[in-house]
């Protein structure tokens, strides 16, 4: 439950550390940032991934997941700034299975009824 919480937060905690982040850094350390910026998006994309794995299904997650789940496109921007590619397309990923689990939960509701 703790790391469901986690993914809850990191995507807006994220993106303040980012911007706040690219100001305060010196120049010397810009590819550290760099790649410190990249693992972070992999991480949180992982993180996101295994959480879907864990809670498929809308119905059965914790409050908030959903939500945190769907937005996770956020990650883009920093993926896209860092030229990191594989998390530009990764970030769209997590909001296409929650939109394909939301679909499939309602088809199977429907065909029930």
């Amino acid at each position: 439950m703790a790391l469901a919480r986690l993914c809850v937060v990191v995507p807006f905690v994220y993106l303040i550390v980012y911007v706040g982040g690219a100001f305060l850094v010196p120049k010397s350390f810009g590819w550290a940032w760099v790649w410190l910026q990249r693992g972070v998006v992999s991480a949180a994309l992982v993180c996101l991934f295994v959480i879907f794995i864990q809670h498929p299904r809308a119905s059965q997650r914790p409050g908030g997941l959903t939500h945190a789940m769907g937005i996770s496109f956020v990650l883009v921007l920093p993926a896209i700034v860092t030229s990191y590619w594989v998390g530009v397309f990764g970030a769209f990923v997590t909001p296409l299975l929650v939109a394909g689990s939301a679909i499939w939960e309602r088809a199977r509701r429907v065909q029930h009824h």
